[in-house]
C-alpha cells in the first residue's frame, strides 16, 4: 500500500463500485418506497393517533397551520396519506437520477430511441429528395 498509483486505482475503482450498485439498485429502492408508503396508508385507521402523535410532536401540522381531529375522518386520512405521499416524494428525489425507468423515460441511455430517430431521420431525408425530384419534375416540364 505504498504505492500512491494503487491507493488512487483503489479509490477509482471503490467509487465506480458505489455509483454502480446505486445504479443496480435504485429501482429496487423507488419500488421499496412506495411500497412502504402504500402500506403505511393502509395502516392509517389503526395506527390514527400513533401518526397524530408524530405529526404533532414534530410540528408538521402547525408548520402547515392544520388541525387533526382525535378520531379519525375522511378529511384527516386523507390529509395523512398527502403527507406520507410527500414525504415519500421527498425520498424518492436524490435516488431518481440513478433509476433506469426513470432514465427511459426521460430518453437518457435508450438505445432503441436513437435507432427510431435514425430512422425518423431517413424518412425525413427521403421525403425531402422525392420533394425535389418533384420540384425538378415540374420545371423540367415548363
Amino acid at each position: 500500500m505504498e504505492s500512491p498509483i494503487v491507493v488512487a486505482i483503489m479509490v477509482f475503482a471503490g467509487i465506480y463500485l458505489a455509483f454502480l450498485l446505486i445504479r443496480l439498485f435504485a429501482d429496487f429502492f423507488l419500488v421499496a418506497i412506495a411500497l412502504g408508503s402504500a402500506v403505511l396508508a393502509y395502516h392509517i385507521h389503526t395506527f390514527y393517533p400513533d401518526f397524530l402523535m408524530v405529526l404533532q410532536e414534530s410540528n408538521i401540522l402547525s408548520l402547515l397551520k392544520l388541525t387533526l381531529p382525535d378520531q379519525p375522518t375522511d378529511e384527516a386520512i386523507f390529509i395523512i396519506a398527502g403527507l406520507i405521499a410527500a414525504t415519500a416524494v421527498l425520498i424518492s428525489i436524490p435516488i431518481l437520477p440513478f433509476s433506469a425507468a426513470y432514465r427511459l423515460l426521460l430518453g437518457v441511455d435508450n438505445p432503441a430511441f436513437a435507432k427510431k430517430e435514425a430512422k425518423v431521420r431517413g424518412w425525413i431525408v427521403e421525403e425531402i429528395e422525392r420533394y425535389r425530384e418533384r420540384e425538378e419534375d415540374s420545371r423540367d416540364e415548363k
